[in-house]
């Protein structure tokens, strides 16, 4: 394999040390370090530059331990909300025993966390590209972070998304939390790359 030019070096770095933190001290994430990561979640590459994403952050320490008990108690709510109710009965079991594990938190104690919505429904690849850059450029200023798909239902319910101002015609792409982890984490393995062709 060829070396890897010294100006890729820092880039490949965070892409190689990013983890998906599931444990955080309770120091905060200063402002200006929001606003960073926010910046380059908006480089991010859109569908004809339209830069389709908006952002909810959370900070506060209640709202987010209120939002943790809300995200969870939603799969065991009757009736499910749409998104739920469309999953396969033993997938819907698998995430309703991982919810109920014990010491488990959806939001894992994490002291602040950002959502990122998409304004339409076509948007949400674009999100999860503006996703990816705030992951990396999170990684490179030493925070953690996760992505918490299992919050995503929470977000797109119409009284969470009044609550912090949300329109209507938002879909929730991505919700995102961050701080401080609280230990280091052995690298996950990963498979080489599966070229099907290269002409």
């Amino acid at each position: 394999m060829k070396a890897v030019p010294a100006l890729l070096t820092p880039a490949l770095a965070a892409i190689h040390e990013r983890r998906s933190v599931r444990s955080y001290t309770s120091d905060p994430v200063e402002h200006d370090v929001i606003e960073h990561l926010l910046d380059a979640a908006v480089w991010a590459p859109s569908a004809m530059n339209g830069q389709p994403w908006a952002f909810v952050v959370v900070q506060d320490p209640v709202v987010l331990m209120r939002l943790e008990t809300e995200a969870a108690t939603l799969y065991f709510d009757e009736p499910l909300v749409p998104e739920l109710a469309a999953l396969d009965p033993a997938e819907l079991q698998q995430l309703r025993d991982l919810v109920l594990a014990p010491g488990f938190n959806i939001l894992h104690g994490a002291p602040a966390l950002i959502v990122i919505y998409a304004t339409s429904a076509a948007g949400v690849p674009d999100c999860y590209l503006a996703a990816e850059n705030l992951l990396l450029a999170a990684t490179a200023l030493g925070l953690g972070s996760c992505p918490i798909g299992l919050a995503r239902p929470l977000f797109d319910q119409p009284e969470t998304k009044a609550e912090f101002g949300v329109p209507p015609g938002c879909v929730c792409a991505l919700p995102v939390v961050l701080g401080v982890a609280a230990a280091g984490s052995t690298p996950p393995p990963r498979t080489a790359p599966n070229v099907l062709a290269w002409s």
